[in-house]
């Protein structure tokens, strides 16, 4: 096993080219690391006012509108999300009512190495598809805004249920009680279907790379990714993060067909209604990228995002479905068949990946100050735990 020193804060173009040379990706991805490391040398985490903020926006619209008149009111802050700064406001434009509408923008260093473009074009590719915010306008450059955003529509609704106490961030083993599991559950394996049943091929572009199926270019891109972060973000060394990353580059599994991925398809990512158990809206696609269904599937199963119900005995997924059902419910509902052996290759992949963030990126955006949220990215290491010990578990059962 090779074990290298840990890099500097801010690595050089040096570095960041031997890195990427030794566990390259895709076009995609790769665009959103050499931007997340050019970035890193300049200003960190800066408070930004409600009013500064409006007029960035206001700026974004003027040039989006082609010199209509609009008014931009009640700009307001929204919490929730670990990685992105969320701003309300009411666009009125000539006559028409109010439209209430969400700026999601990227602080200097965001959780997620990733493309706003990325994020758009996916959600206008799945639109309709199943219940997503309408998006309307994106300024990946950031020419108006102070850092890289969106704008989409606004959708109420709630991520977990509002009589929970537990303080837990939301989709971290939310309990959604007996009464809610049955409906959301439905929903939640039948969006997934319809999610990965569209053709992925109309969202091929510069920010959406498309793998080849018969190969382990997929699996290989992906890796990729995930080690270029890993060399470059980490504080110290991980034996189990090596003895993984070793054994996903000897077993890259070929893909049978793309999908489209949504890259963080649990609970706490999507906005439901108390009252008629529907979900109205899937959130949080700034992961979305095109590649292998078994991405989404081992990640909405992992055991972070699940609890065992009242018995004790039966684990649910994303705290709604039981873990022995899920699987052949989304086989039903999609006609597209779960391997086991893609499966778990994605099971160890998604545990790699989360430690990556948790252990590695979080506590070195908390550390250099790059971001609003380093008090929750910092409160995230204490899932690495549970992380590692199921990274643990499932290499044993492979090596």
């Amino acid at each position: 096993m090779t074990h290298t020193v840990a890099p500097a804060a801010t690595p050089g173009t040096d570095t960041t080219a031997a890195v990427r040379d030794r566990y390259p990706t895709d076009p995609a991805r790769q665009r959103a690391v050499d931007r997340k490391y050019a970035r890193r040398a300049g200003p960190g985490w800066t408070p930004i006012g409600l009013g500064e903020l409006a007029h960035a926006v206001r700026g974004l619209l003027a040039e989006q509108l082609g010199g209509a008149a609009f008014e931009v009111r009640d700009p307001r802050w929204l919490t929730g999300g670990a990685s992105k700064i969320q701003m309300a406001f009411d666009l009125v434009t000539g006559a028409d009512a109010p439209r209430r509408l969400l700026l999601r923008m990227d602080p200097p260093e965001s959780l997620n190495a990733t493309l706003k473009t990325s994020e758009f074009e996916v959600l206008r590719g799945v639109a309709g598809a199943l219940p997503t915010p309408e998006v309307l306008w994106v300024d990946d450059a950031a020419r108006h805004l102070p850092e890289p955003g969106l704008i989409c529509g606004f959708v109420d609704g709630v991520t977990k249920p509002t009589r929970t106490t537990s303080g837990q961030v939301s989709g971290l083993g939310t309990d959604f009680g007996r009464a809610l599991r049955a409906p959301l559950g439905a929903q939640l394996i039948g969006h997934l279907a319809a999610l990965h049943t569209l053709d992925p091929s109309s969202l091929e572009s510069a920010a959406l790379s498309l793998p080849a199926a018969g190969s382990t270019e997929c699996a290989a891109w992906q890796l990729g990714f995930e080690r270029q972060l890993w060399t470059l973000d980490r504080l110290g060394e991980s034996a189990i993060m090596e003895l993984a990353a070793h054994w996903l580059a000897r077993n890259l599994p070929v893909l049978d067909r793309a999908s489209v991925v949504h890259g963080d398809f649990r609970s706490g990512n999507f906005l439901f209604d108390e009252g008629t158990a529907t979900i109205t809206a899937w959130l949080d696609w700034e992961s979305a990228h095109l590649g292998d269904r078994h991405y989404d599937l081992a990640y909405c199963a992992q055991d972070l995002f699940g609890h065992y119900d009242e018995s004790g005995k039966t684990f649910l997924v994303s705290g709604l479905v039981p873990r022995s059902e899920f699987f052949a419910r989304y086989e039903e509902a999609s006609g597209l068949p779960v391997d086991p052996e893609r499966l778990r290759w994605y099971t160890i992949f998604c545990g790699f990946s989360a430690t990556v963030k948790t252990l590695a990126t979080c506590l070195r955006i908390a550390q250099l100050g790059r971001s609003h949220q380093d008090v929750l990215l910092a409160r995230l290491e204490g899932t690495v735990p549970i992380l590692l010990g199921q990274l643990g578990r499932r290499l044993e059962e492979v090596v």
